[in-house]
C-alpha cells in the first residue's frame, strides 16, 4: 500500500512540475527589435557602425 501512495504522489508532483514549466515558457509581449549592426557605406563595403557611437570599423 505504501508503495502505492508513494507512486500516486510522486506521479502527481512531477505532472504538477511539467504542467507549472511549460506555463513559464509564454511569451507575455513581443519586445521592439532592436538594431545592433548599422552598415557604415562612408569607407565602402565592410565597415560597420559601433553600436552607441558614430565612429566606423572594419572587422576582417
Amino acid at each position: 500500500m505504501k508503495l502505492m501512495k508513494g507512486l500516486l504522489l510522486g506521479s502527481a508532483a512531477g505532472l504538477a512540475a511539467v504542467v507549472s514549466a511549460q506555463a513559464a515558457d509564454l511569451p507575455v509581449a513581443k519586445a521592439a527589435p532592436v538594431e545592433y549592426v548599422r552598415v557604415c557605406s562612408t569607407y565602402g563595403a565592410g565597415f560597420f557602425y559601433i553600436p552607441g557611437t558614430e565612429t566606423c570599423l572594419r572587422v576582417g
